[in-house]
């Protein structure tokens, strides 16, 4: 079974410490303060206490859509 949660999720769960999120995922501080804000798991989601993130449009597929 699939377990689904968000890191401002798991921030409630640990009181807010970033620190014991990041080493719970595995992952840099940095990181889940990136996605602290994230509450509708638009940009992550956590799947297995695994982070899965959400890259947007890069590099040279990027570039072209903007020309036109």
């Amino acid at each position: 079974m699939r377990q689904f949660t968000t890191i401002p999720e798991l921030l409630i769960s640990t009181r807010g410490s970033m620190k014991a999120v990041a080493e719970r995922l595995g992952c840099d501080r940095a990181t889940v303060r990136k996605y602290a804000r994230d509450r509708e798991a638009q940009s992550h989601a956590v799947v297995n206490g695994k982070l899965m993130a959400v890259f947007g449009k890069r590099g040279k597929h990027r570039h072209e859509s903007e020309a036109v």
